[in-house]
């Protein structure tokens, strides 16, 4: 949590287990619900912006999850019922889910879907019926300061008195001393005398003693500043004619200092950036042959598989995470002298750049970065997101963790998984 907690309100069930912790921030309310047991299943949790998830009570499957731009709604056992943009691409598409949903997670706790601004969840414990807003938070309006409304329909709205009236600000010229000459010189049309083009009448200003420090320190900041320009101007004039002259000479060295002539101007060498290259990808397989090298790895090792287009966007900035994953386990394995093939997990990123895309079509998706994992050839997980709505690294270490401890506890997805198409499903309440 990146905000400092200010207040923590906790409201438990009759069985005096937690039901609900709300932390209050600088940045707004991270709610909390949890199950009615000793264990303090976590059900549902939502932030500030209105992000978050809704499980159901049975299970870790999500019930409900919402992005900053996206939601969807699934069934108990994890399929897909309906995927909706919150705000629409283009005028005149659908945007938000198709109608209003009730969804109950237990006897006590329920969840209001109804858009993006309107989501609620109720609780009702030892201290009674509580409803709270979880939602995005809609934008102040003008409605909200209605005072009262005249007959004649006007409004007065309550709002903060920032500026003084005009008889308010009469009243402060007359309390000011230096008033009457304002009002003379308003009345004469006086102005301030103007310097000639020369400058000449400038000689005439005598500066006081007090301020003699402060504009010699302006002056010598202006000389410095621009002695710096002229230096940076030779030296790229300098670069240049290098640059120049090396491209008739292919032998020649370039020395991006300055050159030996310029040499008594060069730029301070620190204000170069060093280029610092992103670390190396793990082992990356065609998609046509990802599936077969899944099946001749170690069995008792969990493989993480990124399949990426290797385009920009998205996938770059997964196979990024990937990467610094990757070099992050490698000096573990490299610190504590361990085999990589007998580490928990193998990273490997399967190109599906080509089409058609045998991966993509195995398992009914469209959408890249997609991850998967597999254990003994079998598939253990296989999602775009992690912990229902993170793309961040730190939760992909997580969910890497947890799907070795599921795999070795043998819960895999079926042999036959594919993703359903919500534009063909029916849309139920959950």
């Amino acid at each position: 949590m990146s905000a400092a907690t200010k207040k923590t309100t906790i409201y438990k069930y009759s069985s005096g287990n937690t039901g609900v912790v709300i932390n209050d921030t600088d940045a707004g309310p991270y709610s909390y619900f949890y199950d009615d047991s000793k264990a303090n299943v976590l059900l549902a949790s939502f932030a500030p912006q209105g992000t978050g998830f809704v499980n159901h009570q049975r299970g870790s499957k999500p019930m409900f999850t919402a992005s900053k731009k996206t939601g969807s709604t699934s069934d108990s056992k994890g399929n897909l019922l309906e995927y909706f943009d919150w705000q629409p691409k283009r005028p005149g598409l659908a945007f938000g889910p198709s109608k209003p949903q009730k969804m109950y997670i237990n006897p006590c706790l329920s969840f209001f879907l109804t858009d993006q601004f309107d989501l609620k969840m109720t609780f009702r414990g030892t201290s009674g019926f509580h409803e709270f807003d979880v939602g995005k938070p809609s934008r102040p309006s003008y409605l909200d300061r209605i005072k009262t409304k005249t007959l004649t329909g006007h409004l007065i709205l309550d709002l903060p008195k920032t500026t003084p009236t005009l008889k308010e600000r009469q009243t402060l010229l007359a309390s000011n001393p230096a008033a009457a000459n304002m009002k003379k010189a308003q009345e004469f049309g006086w102005v301030l005398p103007r310097a000639s083009p020369s400058g000449r009448e400038y000689a005439q200003i005598t500066v006081r003693d007090d301020l003699k420090p402060v504009i010699d320190g302006g002056n010598a900041d202006i000389d410095r500043l621009s002695n710096f320009r002229t230096t940076i101007g030779k030296n790229v004039l300098g670069l240049k004619t290098l640059l120049r002259e090396t491209a008739k000479d292919p032998n020649a060295s370039v020395n991006l200092g300055g050159t030996a002539t310029s040499r008594g101007l060069q730029v301070p060498p620190s204000i170069y950036k060093k280029f610092v290259p992103p670390p190396p990808l793990p082992m990356t397989i065609p998609a046509h042959k990802l599936l077969n090298h899944v099946a001749s790895e170690a069995p008792n090792q969990l493989i993480v598989v990124l399949c990426s287009d290797r385009g920009p966007g998205e996938c770059r900035k997964a196979e990024r995470q990937f990467a610094q994953i990757h070099k992050k386990t490698n000096m573990f394995l490299k610190k504590n002298d361990i085999d990589p093939q007998k580490h928990d997990y193998k990273l490997i990123v399967s190109d599906n750049s080509r089409l058609p895309d045998p991966i993509a079509k195995k398992y009914n998706f469209n959408v890249l970065p997609m991850y998967m994992m597999y254990y003994g050839g079998k598939l253990v997980m296989i999602g775009d997101k992690f912990n229902g709505y993170s793309t961040m690294k730190e939760d992909l270490e997580i969910e890497i963790k947890n799907n070795v401890l599921r795999a070795r506890k043998n819960l895999f997805l079926p042999d036959d998984f594919r993703f359903i198409d919500p534009r063909h499903s029916e849309f139920k309440d959950v």
